[in-house]
């Protein structure tokens, strides 16, 4: 999430940049050229606006005020273009930088506030063209105002339209990137993220935070002799069940092969060890088809907390996994958190072959 966006603020401060490139050229040569005309007003608003531009572009790269900026910059920047087009000697052709108003905002805005931009500042532009050069009711400015209405209409609709697709593609082609295919878990990219904000939070607020890494027992047996569409439907089930008993705050995630690690924000380390053994005696307990076997898996666990046990991902992980691997050490299907050992069941450590 962060780094999506980190990605907007760029490519924001890109347009943006661009905008005030165009800005400063273009004000300069439509001033010198309505100097020519004698149309003064607007000449002056012209370049004053160019050097606006141009001071915004010594800074635009590195201020952390980006959206205040940019707004600042956008109002006065369409509202000189309503001016000119309501000046008597200007050009009705100065509708079509009135028409460039949605791509900007939206561009530069988003979704909801180039929405609002885009409807204000059309919604202004058709009645000054109205006022400016529609002067009698006649079917011919009723077509007139029909095509400039229907055409900033369109061009507003397609922006919104094209922004909430990209939003939406964007949002998905992280979540994709953030999440195993086979178990629809996050994956290790989300978890390095999730654990961020969550340690801040845990931080400010004063809560605990623990993480848990744990590891199914005697899995490449079930591969072996079973096959993977068996050892798939095996992690698919430890899967549902990490989604259906934790809390939404909480994070499961698939490491990598039959390892998993699960990321419980205000669970100190003997609330998550504890939660952790539920999990391991309830997944003991809803064995998996295997043809016309039933396996029983289970797993072993190891906690760490933030704190206690490191303050970084890594600190966390290298501790929970050394954890994890005593209790592989010590007999598999058991969970073990500084020192304590969960294993409330004396049930054989092998998945457990059960003929229908």
């Amino acid at each position: 999430m962060a780094d999506r966006l980190e990605r907007n603020v760029q490519h924001r401060r890109t347009v943006l940049r661009a905008l005030l490139w165009i800005t400063t050229i273009a004000g300069v040569v439509f001033a010198i050229i309505n100097i020519q005309r004698d149309v003064y007003l607007l000449a002056v608003l012209e370049l004053i606006y160019a050097g606006f531009a141009a001071c915004l572009l010594r800074f635009v790269n590195t201020t952390p005020h980006l959206g205040a900026w940019t707004t600042a910059f956008l109002v006065p920047f369409f509202c000189i273009m309503e001016i000119a087009l309501v000046l008597p000697q200007s050009s009705f052709t100065v509708f079509t930088w009135i028409q460039t108003i949605p791509i900007i905002s939206y561009l530069l805005l988003g979704k909801r506030g180039g929405f609002w931009m885009s409807l204000i500042f059309i919604s202004l532009g058709v009645v000054a063209f109205n006022v400016r050069y529609v002067t009698e009711a006649s079917l011919l400015n009723m077509v007139v105002m029909a095509n400039i209405g229907f055409s900033s209409l369109a061009v507003m609709i397609f922006s919104h339209i094209y922004e909430s697709s990209r939003d939406d593609n964007e949002r998905r082609l992280i979540e994709l990137a953030g999440t195993d295919s086979l178990t629809g878990l996050a994956n290790r990219m989300r978890l390095a993220e999730t654990f961020k904000s969550m340690r801040n939070q845990a931080e400010r607020n004063n809560l605990p935070l623990s993480l848990v890494v744990l590891d199914l027992d005697n899995f490449k047996q079930v591969n072996d002799r079973y096959g993977h569409e068996v050892g798939d439907s095996v992690l698919q089930r430890a899967a549902a069940l990490f989604q259906d008993r934790l809390r939404d705050s909480d994070l499961a995630c698939r490491l990598g092969g039959e390892e998993f690690a699960l990321l419980l924000p205000g669970a100190s380390l003997e609330q998550a060890a504890d939660l952790s053994d539920g999990l391991r005696q309830r997944l003991a307990d809803t064995p998996v088809a295997a043809g016309y076997d039933t396996l029983r898996v289970t797993f072993s666990a190891g906690v760490a907390s933030l704190g206690e046990d490191g303050d970084s991902l890594s600190e966390l992980l290298k501790t929970a996994d050394r954890r994890m691997y005593e209790a592989k050490g010590s007999g598999r299907n058991q969970v073990v958190a500084a020192g304590q050992r969960y294993a409330l069941s004396a049930a054989s450590t092998a998945p457990e072959e059960r003929s229908e």
